[in-house]
C-alpha cells in the first residue's frame, strides 16, 4: 500500500510539475492572399520555437477552389507541429460548405473541441457572421462538459472566425442582432469562466478585455493590412490557469528589415 501510495504522489507531482512550467501556442489568422510571405515566415517561426501547435482562425483560403487549396497544402506541408483550424467566411465562397471544410481537415464538424495538456478549446462555427441559437447551446453544453477543475483542465479558450461585439470591436459582415448574439455570448463565457476568446476576420492585431474574458483578435497573416496595422501573431502562454498574449511582428519577405 505504501508503494502505490508513493506511487500517486510521484504522479501527482509530475502532473503538477508539467502544468507548473507552463507552455504556449500560437495564434494567426487570415493568410489568404498572401503576397509578401508572411504565412510561410510563421509557419517557420512556429516550427523553430517552443511553441507546441499553430491555432488558425480562418480564411485560409480566398475561395473554396482546388488551385487555392493546393497552394494551402503546399504552405503547410512541412509544418511539423499540429495545426489547428477555424472556419472563416472565405471558405465558404466560390461553392464552399462547412461539411467541405470538415471532411478537408478530418473533422467532426466545424463546431469541434479539443483538449491541450490543461487547457480546453472551444471552437466555433460564426464563419457567416452570427451566433445562432444552436451554436450558442452547443458551445454551453461543450463548456459544461469540460468544466474547470475536472481532467485537470485549468484554462478555457473560445476561438471562432468572426470576433463577437464587443465595447471596442465592430466587425464587419454580421447580421443586424449580432450585438445581442454577442451579449449571449458573453453570458455563456462568465457562467463558465472562459479565459480567453481569440479570432481573425478583421485584418489587424487587437486585444481587448471583455469584462474579464480577454479578446484577441489575429489577422495578419497575409491578407492586406488595415492601415497602421502589422503583419504578425500571437505567442500565447498558458500558466497556472492564466493566458498572456504577446504579439510577434512579421515583416513581408521581400522588403528589407
Amino acid at each position: 500500500m505504501r508503494t502505490k501510495h508513493i506511487a500517486g504522489l510521484v504522479l501527482l507531482g509530475l502532473l503538477w510539475a508539467a502544468n507548473a512550467f507552463g507552455w504556449a501556442f500560437a495564434v494567426c489568422g487570415d493568410s489568404r492572399d498572401d503576397r509578401d510571405g508572411i504565412f510561410p515566415q510563421i509557419l517557420s517561426a512556429v516550427d523553430d520555437s517552443d511553441m507546441e501547435f499553430l491555432l488558425h482562425t480562418g480564411d485560409m483560403v480566398n475561395s473554396n477552389s482546388p488551385g487555392e487549396w493546393d497552394t494551402y497544402r503546399e504552405t503547410t506541408a512541412r509544418f511539423r507541429k499540429p495545426l489547428r483550424v477555424v472556419i472563416g467566411n472565405h471558405e465558404l465562397y466560390g461553392g464552399g460548405t462547412p461539411e467541405k471544410f470538415a471532411e478537408r481537415f478530418g473533422l467532426p464538424g466545424t463546431s469541434w473541441s479539443f483538449t491541450h495538456k490543461d487547457a480546453h478549446f472551444a471552437i466555433v462555427d460564426n464563419a457567416k457572421g452570427t451566433f445562432t441559437d444552436n451554436t450558442l447551446a452547443g458551445l454551453d453544453r461543450d463548456l459544461a462538459a469540460h468544466p474547470k477543475g475536472k481532467g485537470g483542465i485549468t484554462t478555457l479558450i473560445v476561438a471562432m472566425h468572426v470576433p463577437p461585439r464587443t465595447g471596442g470591436i465592430f466587425p464587419h459582415g454580421t447580421v443586424s442582432d449580432y450585438g445581442e448574439q454577442s451579449a449571449k455570448l458573453l453570458a455563456i463565457l462568465k457562467r463558465h469562466g472562459v479565459d480567453a476568446v481569440l479570432s481573425g476576420h478583421e485584418h489587424m492585431q487587437y486585444v481587448e478585455d471583455w469584462e474579464g474574458v480577454l479578446v484577441l483578435i489575429s489577422g495578419g497573416a497575409g491578407a492586406k493590412m488595415f492601415p497602421f496595422q502589422w503583419y504578425g501573431y500571437y505567442r500565447v502562454d498558458v500558466e497556472n490557469g492564466r493566458v498572456r498574449e504577446s504579439f510577434r511582428r512579421v515583416r513581408p519577405a521581400n522588403k528589407a528589415r
